[in-house]
């Protein structure tokens, strides 16, 4: 079942990288935890309802994102979500594919979510208006991860999204935006950003 972006999920993937535009960013996409699977539910998408922003710069420490992954499953159970997937945004802005940590983090949330995907944002075609969307998306086929064509049904509602996004850029909203890293180096920081949250609220 291929992921369904909400406009609250792309948003935050977009602000994350814009905020953090010289260099990578990553975080994790949650969807909401789904009773027993329905036999007539197979190929319905999973909607991917929010986004945890979580590193900027160095993506690839360990404990850091071994704190992080046990504070948000804790956050997730608390609120029936699940962690369905893995966002990146390279460094290079040439560079919009899956490197080997993209892979390592993706393959981890795998193990409790066998449908999890990767969103790599490209920087390259991040703009104020973002009137496509800026994402490719990876699923997981045959121990690889293969790309998808991302149309409009990859978005909840692609209009909603654009505009919301766009009025955010255009607002310098990213500045609001918290990542764990900002979250570890003062512990005041919330990383479910709750100021996005009902900026996005707000302008649905």
């Amino acid at each position: 079942m291929p992921i369904q972006l909400t406009s609250q999920a792309y948003c935050k993937m977009v602000l994350h990288a814009a905020k953090y535009s010289h260099c990578a960013v990553n975080g994790l996409l949650v969807a909401e935890k789904t009773k027993e699977k329905k036999k007539d539910s197979h190929g319905e998408p999973i909607l991917c309802v929010d986004c945890v922003p979580l590193f900027h710069g160095t993506l690839a420490l360990a404990p850091m994102l071994e704190v992080a992954l046990t504070l948000i499953d804790t956050w997730c159970k608390e609120n029936n979500y699940i962690i369905a997937g893995y966002y990146q945004a390279n460094e290079r802005s040439q560079d919009s594919r899956p490197n080997q940590v993209a892979e390592k983090v993706a393959a981890r949330i795998s193990e409790n979510f066998s449908e999890a995907a990767i969103v790599m944002v490209d920087n390259s075609r991040l703009t104020m208006s973002c009137f496509e969307p800026i994402v490719h998306i990876y699923d997981h086929h045959e121990n690889k991860w293969k790309g998808r064509e991302v149309t409009f049904d990859c978005f909840e509602d692609w209009s909603e999204a654009q505009k919301i996004t766009s009025a955010l850029l255009e607002g310098r909203s990213y500045e609001n935006l918290i990542d764990f890293d900002n979250h570890l180096d003062d512990l005041r920081n919330d990383w479910t950003n709750p100021v996005i949250n009902k900026s996005v609220l707000d302008l649905c």
